[in-house]
């Protein structure tokens, strides 16, 4: 126990500056981000967010086209669920020797709106809780081993999850992972019956878009083979609808595409509006028997904050406001409209190799630049994120897996005038041509070098 402890209250740290919050960043979280941040200009200190809009401490204001990775599809601190939160506030917080009657209501909920016989739901914080749960469910229900997923898959960052995740870099960093975990190739379904073939495969696990792969779309059709390849070799198909799920692709869930019924369905990002994180792992009540209907094994999938009050209150609210204001219609209206936008704006600019994706969640694929090497690749993509942050106001990210791939996933509630600018910004973006963008940012690092202390 240190002798002397100095603590910072919250309203100490609500009131600190730019330039102490991302130093505390930097010395107690994470030095290489807090100085990636600072040198691309983008360590902006924001102190209030609403709907599409974030504003810094100068007063300047930023649309969110990133919407926290599809987890905003509401926008920032949407006050319906902020109420609805507020109301459920005098509940029993956290209640392990009992129940929460507001989970009965949201799992109703999400039997009324998955497809199938999907009606049995476990509770968890995050994504890649509920990826855990289904990997266990799956394991507990068919007693095999083995699950598949994909080449470029992204399901979460705990051991499981890796472990049915598609990046090399985490692999080789975290390694070696839980064995009896294959990949394939996404959208081929060839491969994947070849795996199935040996009888052994608890369960494939799949993303109906490939997220931060890179806004990746499969064949039409395949969700549904790879449910009826799954079905004639006794495995489970595990959709993870994390970052596609309540709207994001144009439809409520993806999986509506190609009609596919999986036997487990997780969800997760867009379901607490970004404002309680909650996640769900949802199967059949066959399943759930199975697996878990027993004495010894129904307590296997409780967790202590899985389905709080707060929580639930806010994926019940974001659910009737999804449902309410026809964000999946909205979603479907505007990505159109923003894709034939970026589609134009690729004809006009080499730079940009391919626009794809579903509804609101849509990628821009950059070319690899002909000149300064695997450096001026790297960097390609935040030397425009940094341009478009400090220029024209517009905040975006890449994919995670893919580097030169930016996102366009702003909230479903974006307006076509919104759409617009951002496509204008990029626009004056790509028009400074690679040469110009690097010129910029590198003047702009080496200020900021020469400024730090």
């Amino acid at each position: 126990m240190k002798e002397h402890r100095q603590i910072i209250t919250f309203e100490e740290a609500l009131k600190s500056t730019r330039r102490n919050s991302i130093e505390l960043f930097k010395k107690h979280v994470n030095p290489e981000e807090a100085n990636l941040l600072k040198l691309a200009n983008v360590d902006k200190r924001y102190i209030r967010a609403e709907g599409i809009y974030l504003y810094d401490d100068e007063g300047k204001s930023y649309m969110d086209f990133s919407a926290g990775y599809g987890a905003l599809n509401l926008g920032h601190n949407p006050p319906e669920v902020l109420e609805a939160v507020r109301n459920a506030s005098s509940l029993p917080s956290i209640l392990l020797a009992g129940y929460n009657h507001l989970m009965g209501a949201l799992a109703a909920n999400l039997s009324e709106l998955l497809p199938g016989n999907l009606t049995m739901t476990a509770f968890g914080s995050g994504g890649a809780e509920a990826v855990e749960l289904a990997l266990k469910t799956a394991r507990a229900y068919s007693h095999r081993k083995k699950f598949i997923s994909c080449h470029n898959a992204y399901h979460g960052l705990t051991f499981g999850a890796l472990s049915v995740g598609g990046a090399t870099r985490y692999r080789r960093v975290f390694g070696p992972l839980l064995e009896h975990c294959e990949t394939i190739p996404f959208g081929d379904l060839e491969s994947l019956e070849q795996k199935l073939r040996g009888g052994d495969v608890a369960a494939f696990i799949i993303e109906p878009v490939q997220g931060e792969g890179g806004a990746i779309v499969p064949p039409c059709g395949y969700l549904k083979d790879a449910e009826e390849l799954c079905h004639r070799y006794g495995a489970l198909l595990i959709l993870d609808e994390i970052q596609t799920g309540f709207g994001r692709t144009g439809k409520l869930f993806a999986l509506e595409y190609d009609g596919a019924v999986p036997d487990i369905v997780i969800l997760s990002k867009s379901l607490g509006a970004g404002v309680i994180p909650i996640s769900v792992s949802v199967t059949t009540e066959e399943i759930w028997k199975k697996a878990f209907g027993a004495r010894d094994r129904f307590d296997l999938v409780i967790s202590t904050f899985g389905g709080n009050p707060g929580a639930c209150a806010a994926a019940l609210k974001t659910i009737e406001i999804t449902l309410r204001d026809d964000l999946s219609g909205r979603a479907a209206d505007i990505g159109r409209y923003s894709k034939e936008r970026l589609e134009m704006l690729k004809s006009k600019h080499s730079l940009i190799k391919e626009i794809r994706g579903k509804g609101l969640m849509l990628g821009i694929e950059l070319n690899s630049p002909s000149i300064g090497g695997a450096a001026l690749r790297e960097n390609l993509a935040p030397m425009i994120i940094s341009h478009l942050l400090n220029n024209h106001g517009i905040l975006t990210s890449y994919y995670d897996l893919a580097p030169l791939v930016l996102r366009f996933e702003p909230p479903l509630t974006v307006t076509k005038d919104q759409v617009d600018k951002a496509v204008d910004s990029l626009d004056a973006a790509f028009s400074k041509g690679v040469v110009g963008l690097g010129a910029a940012f590198g003047k702009s690092a080496l200020g900021r070098i020469i400024r730090s202390p």
